[in-house]
């Protein structure tokens, strides 16, 4: 009887202890819990869309999406990513990686002129491509919502060549700079946006 009454008393006790332990606050919690929606315009080299607007979802503190659809040298581009984010402060490095789609120029004639003495003159068009883009970067959450994000890294072209001519023969120099405008390539891009205050206080478990 006397162990019986020992041990709900400890566990009272230690109910009422587990109780009054101080949930953290709105402000205490990562600030992607917090805010874990909004939306962006970004804009780069190989950018993930070229140049549009993307929307940005964190999953958790450490795990976001993006994705989005814009303008660029394969034509209208659609892509998304995920990217896992090391630090739960306002300000993290990041790593990422994913895919984008840009639907080329269909028979729309493109035309570049040489740069060197001959003037040589050559028509093309660009066929749908498929990218797979690896990123490292900053991302940026204020307590009051804005963002920012800078990334750089590799844009890897999946298929052999996008790129049709129809009429001219290119010349060395054309052909390297077709391939570095419309091929694989470096990333470096930057966003900025807004991410919405989550109207239910925090997303995720604490």
């Amino acid at each position: 009887m006397k162990r019986i009454i020992i041990s709900i008393v400890l566990f009272f006790t230690l109910s009422v202890s587990i109780a009054q332990l101080e949930m953290p606050t709105i402000e205490e919690l990562p600030v992607r819990m917090t805010r874990s929606f909004g939306i962006s315009l970004d804009m780069g080299w190989n950018a993930l869309v070229g140049f549009g607007p993307t929307i940005q979802y964190f999953i958790s503190p450490h795990v976001g999406i993006d994705g989005g659809f814009g303008l660029s040298a394969t034509g209208f581009k659609l892509g998304t990513r995920g990217r896992y984010l090391f630090l739960e402060s306002i300000f993290t490095p990041f790593v990422g990686a994913g895919f984008n789609y840009g639907m080329g120029f269909g028979g729309a004639g493109l035309a570049v002129l040489s740069n060197d003495d001959n003037g040589n003159v050559i028509d093309y068009y660009i066929k749908p491509s498929a990218f797979l883009q690896l990123t490292v970067g900053g991302d940026l959450v204020t307590r009051g919502g804005f963002f920012l994000l800078f990334d750089m890294g590799y844009s890897i072209l999946l298929s052999e060549d996008n790129i049709v001519i129809v009429s001219g023969t290119p010349t060395v120099n054309q052909q390297q700079g077709l391939k570095g405008f419309h091929g694989s390539g470096i990333v470096v891009e930057v966003g900025m946006g807004f991410i919405f205050k989550n109207k239910r206080g925090y997303h995720g478990s604490l």
